[in-house]
């Protein structure tokens, strides 16, 4: 297998295990779309950014052309392709936990 696809393999399969974590929390209606729209929206946005700045000249396609800004841009897009949807999901699990402590105390109640 190319490194290329392999690599989206690795992408979309981590996004894919945030979704499916992301899901299993408790949310009011409509509040868990927000966070999967960006679990699955960020590293398509980089996915396709990166792509677009090859084809338009932007960026090398291959590491060992690159100048070291182009390497600090590539290494940056991959850092954030796989860590979004990770810190997308620690944001929902802390999200989901400050709405259940805060639903969990009746309005007067004081919190312990």
């Amino acid at each position: 297998m190319h490194d290329e696809l392999l690599i989206y393999v690795i992408v979309v399969l981590n996004a894919l295990l945030q979704v499916m974590l992301i899901r299993r929390l408790k949310f009011p209606a409509g509040g868990r779309w927000k966070y999967l729209s960006f679990a699955v929206g960020i590293p398509v946005f980089v996915m396709l950014g990166m792509r677009l700045a090859i084809m338009a000249g932007a960026i090398h396609g291959r590491v060992a052309d690159q100048s070291s800004v182009e390497r600090f841009v590539t290494t940056v897009a991959g850092i954030v392709l796989l860590a979004g949807p990770c810190l997308v999901t620690v944001a929902a699990i802390v999200r989901s936990r400050q709405q259940r402590l805060h639903h969990s105390h009746g309005p007067g109640q004081p919190d312990r």
